[in-house]
C-alpha cells in the first residue's frame, strides 16, 4: 500500500517546480519549459511534434488527476476507482457509447492530426515514466494511471460537451406535455422574444413570430406517452474593429461562464515552435486551444450557441424478439453491445446496450416494447474534430481560421475572431442536422421514417459575419439568426440581456482600449431590473417597509453591486414573483422549473422569465 502524504511538504512534492526552467528531451530535440510568476507553463520547442509533446507533458504535470477523472468517466470505468457509488454513472456513460467512438474518430483523421494526438499522448506518458510522486488522489485510492492513448485526448474533450446539447430539454418538454397537456405546455414554450437582439447581422432585432409548438407537441403525444414517469452556463464574447480602437487594431474579448469547479475545465498554457506560437486555454488531456487563444496573427474565442444537434427517437421493439426494431414497416436488426463494468471491492456488472440505426438506447427497455435512442452529431459518424484544432494553430487571417472550422463538429459555438490585418469575423461553427421541426420539440417516433436527418447545414451556409458596418460583433448565447434564415438551429436561446448590455457599452466607443474591455466584462447593470423597477415605481406600497423598499429601488441605477441594498430587494421581488406564478404555470413541476432541479428545465424557464420582462415592459396584462 502506498504511503499517503500527511504534511504540506508531502503534498508540495507532487507539484511541478515553478521556479526554474526545465530542459526536457523531446522526440526530435530538446524542449524548454519555463513557468512564469503565475505558474503558467511556456513550452518552447524546435518542431511541431515536440511542441505538442511538451504540451502533453505540462498538462500531466499540472492536471493528471483531472485528466484521468475525465478519462475514466467517459469510458464508464469510474466504479473501478470509487466502487459501487460510481456504478450508475458508468452505466449511463456506457449507454451513451462516447468512449466506443473515439478510436474510430482517431482512425478517420488525417496524418497530421494523428501526429498531433500521438505527440501529446507521448508527452503525457513521458511524465508518467519520470515522475516520482503522483497526485494524492492516486495515493489515497492506491491506483496508478494507465498509459495515455492518443484517442483518450478526444474522449476527454467529448465528455466535457455531451451535456451542452439539448436532449434533456426535449425530455423535460415531454414531461411538461404529459402533465399539463399540449395546449398549456405550448403556451409556456414560446421561444425567443421578438424585438430581442440577434447576432447576425450585428445590431438587428429578431422580428420573427412567437413560436407555436402545439401541433408538434400534439403529434408527439402518442410516441412519448410512456415517458410520464421519466426524470432535467453562459458566456459572452465580442470583437471590436480597429476603426473603433485606440491602437487601430481589432480587440477580441471573451469570458466563459463555465462552472467554478476546482480545478477549472480550462488550463492556460503557451506552446511555440518555428511553425506557430500560440497561447490560450486548453482542455487538460487534449492538445491545442479549441475555445480561446491567439497566435501571432489571429485571436479567437467562443460562446455556446445553444444549437440543437442531439435528437431522441422512440424506438418500437418486437415482442417476440427484442433485438428487432420497427422502421418504415420493416423489422431491423439492432446491434447488441455487451458491456462489462468492474466495480472496486465489488462484483463485476454486465449489461447490454442496444444500438439502432438512430443510436444507442439510453432510456427505457426494449423488453417493455419501447426505448429512447440517442442520436448525436459527435458520435453518429466519425468525428474529425482534431483536424480543425490543429489547423487553427496555423491560421494567419480571419478567412483562414474560418476555413479551418469546416470540419468542426461539436459543440456548436458562436466563434468570434480577429486578425492583425484589422479584420473581425463571426462563425456559427459546428454541424447542425437538417430534419423535421418536430425533432426540435420532443422525442419523435423512430419507426415512421419522417424524422430522419437529411445531412447537415452546409458549411458555406452557416451564419457568419465579416467586418460589419457597426464596427463590432457581439454574442452572449442569444438568438443567432433572423426569421429569414432557411435552416432550424435551435428553439431555446438565452435572453438577450447580456448581449444588449454589451452592445450598449460598445456602441459609443470610438477609441476603445483593453482597459475599456475589462470594464465591459465587469458591467453589472441588469436590464430586467430596469424594466421591473419602472413598473414598481408606479405601485402603491402597502406598508412602511414596502415604502422604504420602493425608495431604495427608485434611487437605484440597476447595477447589481454586491454591497448595495437595492439589488437584494429587487432579487427578492423577482424570486417571489416567479414563485407566485410558478404553480399556475408549471403545476407539480413548479419546484423543478424555478428551483433549478429539473433537468432540462432551466432553458425553458429563462425563456418564460424573459417573456415576463417583455410583458412588463409593454404593460401586457394578458
Amino acid at each position: 500500500m502506498t504511503t499517503i502524504p500527511r504534511t504540506k511538504d508531502d503534498l508540495k512534492s507532487a507539484l511541478p517546480d515553478i521556479n526554474s526552467t526545465l530542459k526536457l528531451k523531446g522526440p526530435d530535440a530538446s524542449i524548454e519549459i519555463h513557468r512564469d510568476a503565475y505558474g503558467i507553463p511556456h513550452v518552447k520547442a524546435e518542431s511541431t511534434h515536440d511542441a505538442f509533446f511538451g504540451q502533453g507533458f505540462v498538462a500531466a504535470q499540472d492536471r493528471l488527476w483531472q485528466m484521468d477523472y475525465d478519462r475514466y468517466r467517459v469510458y464508464g470505468r469510474w466504479a473501478e476507482f470509487v466502487g459501487e457509488s460510481g456504478l450508475e454513472q458508468d452505466k449511463m456513460m456506457r449507454r451513451f457509447q462516447i468512449g466506443a467512438t473515439v478510436e474510430k474518430d482517431y482512425e478517420s483523421i488525417n496524418a497530421e492530426a494523428k501526429a498531433m494526438l500521438d505527440a501529446y499522448a507521448a508527452g503525457v506518458n513521458a511524465f508518467l515514466e519520470i515522475t516520482n510522486t503522483l497526485p494524492i488522489e492516486y495515493q489515497i485510492l492506491d491506483k496508478r494511471p494507465e498509459k495515455w492513448e492518443p484517442w483518450d485526448c478526444l474522449a476527454v474533450y467529448k465528455v466535457r460537451h455531451i451535456m451542452m446539447g439539448v436532449f434533456e430539454g426535449k425530455l423535460w418538454r415531454a414531461r411538461l406535455v404529459n402533465i399539463l397537456g399540449p395546449e398549456k405546455a405550448a403556451s409556456l414554450l414560446r421561444g425567443y422574444q421578438p424585438g430581442h437582439l440577434a447576432i447576425v447581422p450585428p445590431g438587428t432585432d429578431y422580428d420573427g413570430p412567437i413560436l407555436d409548438g402545439l401541433k408538434e407537441l400534439s403529434e408527439g403525444l402518442e410516441a412519448i406517452a410512456w415517458l410520464k414517469d421519466s426524470p432535467d452556463s453562459g458566456s459572452n464574447n465580442w470583437a471590436v474593429a480597429g476603426s473603433r480602437t485606440a491602437s487601430g487594431k481589432p480587440i477580441v474579448a471573451g469570458d466563459s461562464h463555465r462552472g467554478l469547479d476546482t480545478p477549472n475545465v480550462y488550463y492556460q498554457n503557451h506552446i511555440s515552435c518555428p511553425d506557430f506560437d500560440v497561447i490560450g486555454l486548453s482542455f487538460p488531456g487534449c492538445p491545442g486551444f479549441p475555445h480561446f487563444g491567439h497566435n501571432a496573427n489571429v485571436a479567437w474565442c467562443q460562446t455556446h450557441a445553444g444549437a440543437d444537434y442531439q435528437d431522441l427517437y422512440v424506438e418500437r421493439f418486437r415482442e417476440d424478439d427484442v433485438t428487432l426494431y420497427e422502421f418504415m414497416g420493416e423489422w431491423k436488426q439492432a446491434e447488441i453491445r455487451h458491456e462489462v463494468i468492474k466495480v472496486r471491492d465489488g462484483q463485476t456488472v454486465e449489461m447490454n446496450v442496444t444500438v439502432t440505426g438512430h443510436g444507442p438506447i439510453i432510456s427505457g427497455d426494449p423488453v417493455s416494447g419501447y426505448g429512447i435512442a440517442f442520436k448525436y452529431t459527435a458520435t453518429a459518424e466519425p468525428n474529425h474534430l482534431a483536424e480543425p484544432i490543429l489547423e487553427m494553430m496555423y491560421a494567419t487571417s480571419v478567412d483562414e481560421i474560418d476555413e479551418a472550422m469546416r470540419k468542426w463538429v461539436d459543440p456548436c459555438n458562436n466563434f468570434v475572431f480577429g486578425d492583425i490585418q484589422g479584420d473581425i469575423g463571426y462563425l456559427n461553427r459546428g454541424k447542425v442536422p437538417i430534419r423535421s421541426i418536430a425533432n426540435a420539440w420532443l422525442p419523435v417516433p423512430g419507426w415512421t421514417g419522417e424524422h430522419e436527418w437529411q445531412g447537415v447545414i452546409p458549411f458555406e451556409e452557416l451564419a457568419r459575419i465579416r467586418n460589419p458596418e457597426t464596427g463590432y460583433i457581439v454574442s452572449a448565447n442569444n438568438r443567432i439568426v433572423s426569421k429569414d434564415y432557411p435552416y432550424y438551429i435551435a428553439l431555446d436561446f438565452t435572453p438577450e440581456y447580456r448581449a444588449r448590455r454589451v452592445t450598449e457599452r460598445l456602441k459609443p466607443m470610438t477609441n476603445a482600449t483593453i482597459e475599456d474591455m475589462a470594464l465591459v466584462h465587469a458591467d453589472r447593470v441588469s436590464i430586467p431590473a430596469q424594466v421591473y423597477v419602472k413598473l414598481l415605481s408606479e405601485v402603491t406600497p402597502l406598508d412602511e417597509y414596502s415604502a422604504k423598499a420602493k425608495e431604495k429601488l427608485i434611487d437605484w441605477d440597476c447595477s447589481m453591486e454586491r454591497d448595495a441594498v437595492a439589488p437584494t430587494i429587487y432579487s427578492a421581488f423577482r424570486m417571489k414573483l416567479h414563485q407566485a406564478l410558478g404553480e399556475s404555470f408549471f403545476g407539480s413541476l413548479s419546484d423543478e422549473a424555478f428551483g433549478g432541479t429539473g433537468r432540462g428545465a432551466p432553458g425553458h424557464v429563462r425563456q418564460l422569465t424573459s417573456l415576463l420582462v417583455t410583458m412588463a415592459r409593454e404593460n401586457d396584462t394578458s
